[in-house]
C-alpha cells in the first residue's frame, strides 16, 4: 500500500483515479481546488485537502508525506475569458507540483498530460497517416491553441524534472467520457449538446473513445509497475464522427445529424462566436478556434504499448458512448422526456462499479 496525494482529486479525472487507487487499497489524499465541489468525492474514504496550484509553498507542504503523486489537475478548456489563466494553471501549476515531488524525494510520479502534445500527427519518419503513439513529435508548425500550447509546455517542464531525477510517468489519455464530468468538458459537452437536441450538424473528424474509468485504471497500473521515463497512450477505440453520431442515436432514440460542417467554415464559425463571447454576451462560445483545429487536425491514436507493458484493457467505444450518456441522464442533465426514452431504450439502469 502507498501514500498517494491526488491533484484535481474532485475533477472528472482525478476522482476516478481516486476510487482506483482506494479500490487498490492504497491510502489516498485528494488535492482539490476550489473552482469545483467534491460531489464526485461524496461517501468515500478519503481525506481532502485544499490545494492552490500557484503557491508553491502550499504545494510542497500538502505533497509532504506523499509516496506516490498524480497530477491530474489541469484546465481543461477550449475558450478562456483570460487564456493567460490556462497557462498558468497548466504549465506553472505543473511546474510547482513536479518541483516540489523531486524536492520531496517523492518515489513515484503520474503526470497526466494529452495526446494534445502527440498532434497533429506529425511523426519523425513524416508518416501523417499512420497510428499516433508514444512517438509521435510536437509539429510546431501547426501548433495553435492555448489548451494545446499550454499543454505542450507543462509536458516540456515535466520531462526537465525527469532529467533532474524526478522518477516520473507520463500518461496520455485520449477522449475521454464517462460519469463524473460536472463542469463538462469538452468532450462532455459533446454529449451533453446531443442528449438536449442541440446538435444539427457535424465536424467530421476521428475520435478515440475511452471510458474516464479506464483512463483511471491506467495511471494505476503506470504506478505499479511503469517504467520511471516512459509514457502512454490511453485509448480505446477510433471512430468517425459520423458513427459516434450513429451510435449515439441508438442509444437515446434523437436521430442523428446529417449535415458535416466544413473544417473552413468551423473556424469562420469559431472566430466569429469568440468575438461574440468577448465583446456582446460574455458567455462561452458555442464553437471555438482551437475546438476548429482540434477538429481538423484530429487522427487516429494506438494504445497497444499500454495494453502490453500495463496490461490496460479498455472497454469498446459503444460502452463508453452509453456510459457517458447515462450518467448526463441520471444526473437530470436533459430533459425529463430524453431521460425517460433512454431509460426505455435500456441505457439507463442501475449504477455501474465505480460510478458516483
Amino acid at each position: 500500500m502507498a501514500l498517494c496525494a491526488v491533484t484535481g482529486g474532485n475533477g472528472f479525472v482525478g476522482s476516478q483515479i481516486v476510487r482506483e487507487l482506494l479500490r487498490r487499497g492504497h491510502d489516498v489524499t485528494a488535492l482539490v481546488g476550489a473552482d469545483l465541489d467534491a460531489e464526485n468525492l461524496r461517501g468515500l474514504p478519503v481525506k481532502i485537502r485544499d490545494l492552490d496550484l500557484l503557491d508553491p509553498r502550499g504545494v510542497r507542504a500538502t505533497l509532504d508525506g506523499a509516496e506516490w503523486v498524480v497530477h491530474s489537475a489541469a484546465c481543461y478548456a477550449f475558450w478562456a475569458r483570460d487564456s493567460r489563466r490556462v497557462y498558468r494553471i497548466n504549465v506553472e501549476g505543473t511546474r510547482n507540483v513536479l518541483r516540489a515531488a523531486r524536492e520531496l524525494g517523492v518515489r513515484k510520479v503520474a503526470y497526466t498530460s494529452s495526446t494534445a502534445t502527440l498532434s497533429p500527427g506529425f511523426r519523425a519518419d513524416g508518416d501523417r497517416d499512420s497510428l499516433g503513439d508514444e512517438d509521435n513529435v510536437y509539429d510546431l508548425r501547426r501548433f495553435r491553441g492555448h489548451y494545446k500550447a499550454s499543454k505542450a509546455m507543462a509536458e516540456s517542464v515535466a520531462l526537465r524534472e525527469a532529467a533532474r531525477g524526478l522518477p516520473l510517468v507520463i500518461l496520455h489519455p485520449t477522449t475521454v467520457l464517462g460519469p463524473g464530468d460536472r463542469r463538462p468538458t469538452p468532450t462532455g459537452s459533446m454529449i451533453l449538446h446531443y442528449v438536449n437536441g442541440h446538435m444539427k450538424m457535424y465536424a467530421e473528424m476521428m475520435q478515440n473513445l475511452v471510458d474516464v474509468r479506464d483512463v483511471a485504471a491506467g495511471h494505476a497500473q503506470a504506478l505499479e509497475r511503469g517504467e520511471p521515463g516512459e509514457r502512454w497512450v490511453l485509448g480505446g477505440e477510433n471512430l468517425a464522427m459520423r458513427e459516434i453520431m450513429a451510435h449515439l442515436a441508438e442509444l437515446t432514440g434523437i436521430p442523428a445529424p446529417r449535415i458535416a460542417i466544413p473544417h473552413p467554415l468551423l473556424a469562420v464559425l469559431g472566430r466569429a462566436n469568440e468575438w461574440l463571447s468577448a465583446h456582446v454576451t460574455g458567455r462561452e462560445p458555442w464553437i471555438t478556434r482551437e475546438a476548429a483545429l482540434h477538429a481538423r487536425d484530429s487522427r487516429r491514436f494506438d494504445a497497444s504499448k499500454a495494453r502490453r507493458e500495463l496490461g490496460f484493457e479498455p472497454r469498446g467505444a459503444r460502452a463508453v458512448l452509453a456510459g457517458a450518456v447515462r450518467w448526463f441522464a441520471s444526473e437530470g442533465r436533459c430533459p425529463q422526456a430524453v431521460a425517460d426514452r433512454i431509460e426505455r431504450i435500456g441505457v439507463v439502469g442501475p449504477a455501474l462499479p465505480g460510478e458516483p
